[in-house]
């Protein structure tokens, strides 16, 4: 099995800013084209139900579990359209990989588990989890982990997204009537504590790893400096920035006052003592 001549994983939780920080890695033409290549679960080959992600939380209302609607799949990470995980391996780094030879993909936590009951089927990878999975894989890969450090806006953000089933503005889902959108502080609490939770597991990941990623915060690095966020992860991997690039991703600020709304809901049911 082909490896790319250099790798890089982002590392990260769901609402993150990571989507932005790849964009803008992209956008440079020499830094990968790091994308969810690894998002398909392992029953149905496709993206999860957005339900998946609410997997002992009480019924809320909201209805997302109600909607059963598959995922849409992207090109990039639907198994259906391939014959076999060997397959899209290599789709995966023709797809992520620039002229260079730099080959980058995102990984959240939870999509780790899926990637590794698919790698089972390669017989090289045989037996292997974690970072020997993906050394295996990938050759010797540098890692990015990025983080959002208010965790519960990232929460307001991922219940959101849940609702509407939209991702990035400039990708809506679909012409069909966007949804009532229903605040939670339930629904809210329980992905704080899921992105909370997975972000500590990633912690975990690179200490038990021995692996020293390079670490960007979403308040302190990529949203205020996305210039020098680049910049960081190019010198990272050894590759030299083009000159002349400017960091213009193009996308869509999807928060609003709606969310400062709910931002102010929830630390105000926070703060109200339960009865009973």
């Amino acid at each position: 099995m082909a490896k790319p001549d250099r790798a890089y994983i982002v590392c990260s939780t769901q609402r993150s800013g990571s989507t932005y920080l790849c964009k803008l890695l992209a956008s440079t033409k020499v830094a990968g084209i790091p994308q969810e290549y690894f998002e398909a679960r392992a029953e149905t080959g496709s993206p999860p139900h957005p339900g998946y992600f609410l997997a002992g939380l009480p019924r809320t209302g909201a209805g997302i579990r109600d909607d059963l609607r598959p995922t849409d799949a992207p090109e990039y990470s639907d198994l259906r359209t391939v014959d076999g995980w060997e397959a899209h391996l290599q789709r995966t780094f023709r797809l992520g990989t620039t002229g260079n030879g730099v080959f980058a993909t995102k990984l959240m936590w939870n999509q780790l588990p899926d990637l590794e009951q698919h790698a089972a089927a390669l017989p090289e990878c045989a037996g292997l989890s974690g970072s020997e999975l993906l050394e295996r894989l990938f050759g010797d890969p540098r890692y990015v982990w990025m983080r959002r450090r208010d965790k519960v806006r990232q929460a307001i953000s991922m219940w959101r997204a849940l609702q509407t089933r939209t991702w990035r503005l400039e990708h809506p889902a679909g012409d069909r009537e966007p949804p009532r959108l229903s605040y939670s502080f339930e629904g809210i609490e329980h992905l704080r504590r899921r992105l909370s939770a997975d972000a500590e597991a990633w912690g975990r990941y690179f200490l038990h790893s021995l692996i020293e990623p390079l670490e960007l915060v979403y308040e302190d690095d990529v949203g205020p400096d996305p210039a020098g966020a680049v910049t960081r992860v190019l010198a990272h991997i050894g590759v030299e920035l083009p000159a002349g690039w400017k960091p213009d991703a193009g996308m869509a600020q999807q928060s609003d006052e709606l969310n400062d709304a709910w931002y102010a809901a929830y630390h105000r049911d926070a703060a109200t003592p339960v009865s009973g």
